[in-house]
């Protein structure tokens, strides 16, 4: 049994509450506290709020379809206002209106440790003001990155506060606020507080009546966003490698003056010691000359008789004024020896501070150059973003018109039942179990083909999912790389562009012999409509042809994911390679060979694109054969349907004509 468990059957016995099983077993599986679908009173509400407030051991707590009394729900959120260890909190389902919501508020303003908040299925936005109160809570909140508000009445009003949160806050990530009353000038104001926020990367609107084009210019932003963090990080990684590098040749240049200051002060060192060795000579040699000066003085009167003395002291004097005379030239040489020496380096150190001004300049000017390739990056990511925005209409377009064409075929099958149920009343009987096991497989090849429209835009997602993620990559990689590699990213963006402009080829292709299949099957209803029969065994044909054509397609598209796919293994080598260069970027005769032999790659991997373009290629005219042999086949049961109908004619006029009961006949006997 956990602390949290024992520490709530004290606080019931205590208070006098009923203990409750099931919360017990729920505090003894920490660190969550899963209480869904629970009925928990006042006071084992406010028991749990203790608990919360002291206990460090949880760090989920779910309170999901509860339906807490105002106090109750009071309570716990109190004991989380002190809380410093739940992470996520879910409310969902627990109808938080009014003085719930301002309780709300209170803990988002007291609580700097939750980061996933659920308040699904409430009332928020009954209460205009309290939901003010609330959303400014979010807005100063430092901590919060998960916020769920589905289903909670929020309207207009509450968009205006949702946006001023969302400007005011820099930690929110991710929100949800599906299946609200929004409206149109609700997702307006929404997009326009995401011109000063940079740190949301989600927001879901579904439900909400905002028109798809406010949403999809909130999800620009909101990946505009996204590659913007991206950017900032790539950008703050490289300017704290720069730092590095700086403060690496600032120690460097540091230590170096350091070491040429030591020299210095030793040469002077050195220059002191000899200086005091030769004013204590010269001192010296002073005192020994006062000394014999003093004894010539004497002996002055002795010259006759000490001549000799007096030649010999004269030679002495000579020796000493030779050797002071050697001792200055000496020291005149250790001078000029020690201030060439200081000359030199002096020299040494301003090369030294050159060389740190031109690492600097040259560092200033690749930052300078990074942020020109950000910008001429942010306005291709734009030139894209409209390109994926063209497509999507046209393919909106193109169902629309399947839709219309679906709808004027059933109405113009229903017009020709109507006519010929007259005529077709004998053969009914004849043909209603057959008529109804053609209905069955005409649903049966509906409901295929809805899913597999379903599963195509499943894929469209995917593969607009997988084209973002592609463009992250190529971002990141043209941002680390430099200069040097101009070359190579030109030819990759003329790649990426003939790969684009083939796709769109292809898909106009697509669209054309889709519209001509359409026209093939409205010529073929209205030549079909004479007999229900006929006209069900076309419309099988006509189902079938279209299956065909969603083959093709979905083989067309797989090709188009096998090219993407060859273009981001391609991307990733090139990526890597870069990298490689990166590493080897200060070895430049390494440099030239790894350079050759990107390029032979690049060729190597032009040369198999241009070889899946032609297998593609080679692909779509073997459909456009088949849909040619399909026309044929066509026009063939179309004369058969022709001469069947023309026999069927002929043998009901005859049936008709030999019947006893036909006018045109009379009996014998009445002859």
């Amino acid at each position: 049994m956990t602390i949290p468990c024992e520490l709530f059957k004290t606080l019931c016995k205590k208070y006098n509450i009923e203990i409750q099983d099931s919360v017990c077993q729920a505090l003894s599986q920490s660190p969550t506290l899963d209480l869904a679908n629970q009925t928990l009173a006042v006071g084992t509400c406010a028991v749990l709020g203790k608990i919360l407030q002291s206990t460090t051991c949880i760090s989920k707590a779910s309170f999901e379809d509860c339906l807490l009394e105002e106090d109750g729900l009071k309570s716990i959120l109190l004991g989380l206002c002190g809380n410093s260890s739940v992470k996520t909190l879910s409310l969902k389902g627990n109808s938080v209106q009014g003085n719930g919501t301002h309780a709300v508020a209170k803990m988002l303003r007291h609580n700097n440790t939750l980061t996933r908040l659920s308040l699904e299925w409430n009332n928020l936005g009954l209460c205009a003001e309290t939901f003010a109160v609330f959303c400014e809570a979010v807005g100063n909140n430092s901590a919060l990155q998960y916020l769920d508000l589905r289903s909670n009445q929020l309207g207009t009003d509450a968009a205006i506060h949702i946006a001023r949160a969302l400007t005011k806050n820099n930690t929110v990530i991710a929100i949800d606020i599906r299946w609200n009353s929004l409206g149109a000038a609700g997702g307006k104001t929404i997009l326009e507080s995401l011109h000063h926020n940079r740190s949301l990367k989600k927001v879901d609107l579904v439900g909400n009546n905002i028109p798809s084009e406010v949403i999809s210019s909130i999800e620009q932003e909101l990946s505009q966003n996204s590659q913007a963090a991206v950017v900032t990080q790539e950008y703050t990684s490289r300017t704290e490698l720069l730092k590095q590098q700086l403060e690496h040749h600032e120690r460097y240049s540091s230590h170096e003056i350091e070491r040429l200051q030591e020299s210095l002060a030793e040469t002077e060192l050195k220059l002191n010691k000899t200086i005091k060795e030769s004013s204590f000579r010269t001192g010296q040699l002073e005192e020994s000359l006062h000394s014999k000066t003093l004894e010539v003085g004497a002996v002055e009167s002795k010259l006759s008789l000490a001549t000799s003395a007096l030649h010999l002291c004269q030679e002495r004097l000579a020796a000493m004024e030779a050797r002071n005379k050697t001792l200055e030239e000496e020291l005149q040489r250790s001078q000029e020896q020690a201030q060439k020496q200081s000359n030199r380096d002096r020299e040494t150190m301003e090369a030294m501070k050159v060389d740190h001004s031109e690492v600097e300049r040259t560092l200033q000017n690749t930052i300078s150059k990074l942020e020109a390739q950000v910008g001429e990056l942010d306005f291709q990511k734009s030139n894209q973003k409209r390109q994926i925005l063209d497509l999507r209409e046209m393919v909106c377009s193109l169902q629309s018109e399947v839709k219309g064409a679906r709808a004027e075929c059933e109405e113009l099958v229903s017009s020709e039942v109507a006519k010929h149920k007259e005529v077709m009343r004998m053969m009914e009987q004849q043909h209603n179990a057959e008529v109804q096991r053609i209905k069955n497989e005409y649903q049966l090849v509906e409901t295929e083909m809805r899913d597999r429209l379903s599963n195509l835009d499943a894929q469209r997602c995917e593969t607009e999912v997988e084209i973002a993620s592609l463009r992250v990559q190529v971002t990141t990689e043209r941002t680390t790389s430099q200069s040097q590699q101009t070359s190579l990213r030109q030819q990759l963006k003329a790649e990426h562009a003939a790969a684009v402009r083939g796709l769109e080829e292809r898909l106009r292709a697509m669209e054309e012999s889709r519209n001509d299949a359409e026209e093939r099957m409205r010529s073929q209803i209205a030549s079909c409509s004479s007999l229900t029969a006929t006209n069900a065994k076309m419309n099988t044909q006509l189902h079938a042809l279209r299956n065909q054509l969603t083959q093709l397609e979905a083989e067309v598209e797989g090709k188009a994911l096998e090219v993407k796919a060859a273009e981001s293994r391609v991307r990733d080598e090139v990526k890597l390679q870069l990298e490689e260069l990166e590493q080897e970027r200060l070895q430049t005769a390494k440099l030239n060979n790894t350079i050759s032999q990107l390029q032979r790659t690049i060729a190597e991997k032009q040369l198999e694109y241009q070889s899946d373009c032609r297998k593609l290629e080679d692909e779509v005219r073997r459909a456009k054969l088949e849909s040619k042999q399909y026309k044929e086949e066509i026009q063939k049961l179309k004369e058969d349907e022709v001469r069947r109908v023309g026999m069927l004619h002929s043998a009901f006029v005859s049936y008709f004509n030999a019947s006893p009961t036909s006018p045109g006949v009379l009996p014998a006997e009445k002859l």
